[in-house]
């Protein structure tokens, strides 16, 4: 499944069309038309992390979807968090 297809299906699951979506994320109907619809790459960041609270699912599911991150770069930065802190050198 494609983005494009991803995001209508979230909007199905909540019961809101594309253009409604837009409206509750404060975007211009027609830039987000072309985003969802027209452009070859999918939304940027900014207007996911919008989108997020209202589709029902989390901003990092839906990077993943969109493909700007891979589970396995989220668990690469939780195991990084995980080790302690280096001493510094003195």
């Amino acid at each position: 499944m494609d983005f494009r297809d991803y995001l209508k299906e979230r909007c199905r699951e909540r019961g809101i069309s594309l253009h409604r979506l837009a409206l509750l994320c404060d975007l211009n109907q027609i830039y987000f038309y072309q985003a969802i619809n027209k452009n070859k790459e999918n939304p940027p960041p900014w207007v996911l992390r919008r989108a997020a609270p209202h589709l029902g699912v989390g901003y990092t599911e839906l990077l993943i979807a969109a493909g700007y991150l891979r589970e396995a770069d989220i668990e690469e930065w939780l195991e990084g968090r995980k080790r302690p802190a280096e001493s510094p050198s003195g």
